[in-house]
């Protein structure tokens, strides 16, 4: 009985485990294999050329400029798709980082019961893997590497970690 028990709680911690790490590795990977890309393999702007051909809220968006990485975003200097397409691109930037840092911040808390170890050793490999990421897009013809888009990519990071800090928290009190 007792041996059934920890057989159990065994299978149920790797469960545990995997549940938190093949989401974590999925999204390094889909990164990964994301900065290995040139821009035109990556680009958006065909697909949305035909999706917002119509250009429905042109007028609503026309008045936003503003300066990234040196360059100006505004419809009139991008093309309509060309301002959808950098929105759509920082916010993966934003959601692909906040995803692994939330798996791997319930990984290893799930590993190391001390939030503040796991915490603190995601948010260091969030600030690695970004930098990382856009040294390999130096590599990588037709990419630009930028300092933002490491920025970017911690704060996601740092969003999913202050997200799972805070359940936690609420766990704890109930």
């Amino acid at each position: 009985m007792r041996s059934q028990r920890r057989a159990n709680n065994k299978k149920s911690r790797v469960r545990g485990a995997l549940l938190r790490l093949i989401p974590f590795i999925l999204f390094c990977g889909a990164i990964w294999y994301s900065s290995s890309q040139t821009y035109e393999q990556q680009s958006l702007i065909p697909i949305l050329d035909r999706i917002t051909s119509l250009e429905l809220f042109r007028d609503q968006f026309s008045w936003v400029q503003f300066s990234y990485a040196g360059s100006i975003v505004s419809i009139d200097e991008r093309g309509y798709a060309g301002f959808v397409e950098f929105f759509i691109r920082k916010g993966a930037h934003l959601g692909f980082f906040f995803m692994i840092g939330l798996f791997l911040s319930s990984f290893l808390h799930y590993l190391y019961p001390k939030l503040l170890i796991s915490i603190t050793a995601t948010f260091l490999f969030i600030v690695f893997f970004a930098a990382l990421d856009e040294y390999r897009q130096y590599l990588t013809g037709g990419r630009t590497p930028l300092i933002q888009d490491v920025m970017l990519d911690t704060t996601g990071g740092v969003l999913a970690i202050v997200v799972y800090f805070l359940y936690r928290t609420m766990l704890k009190r109930n």
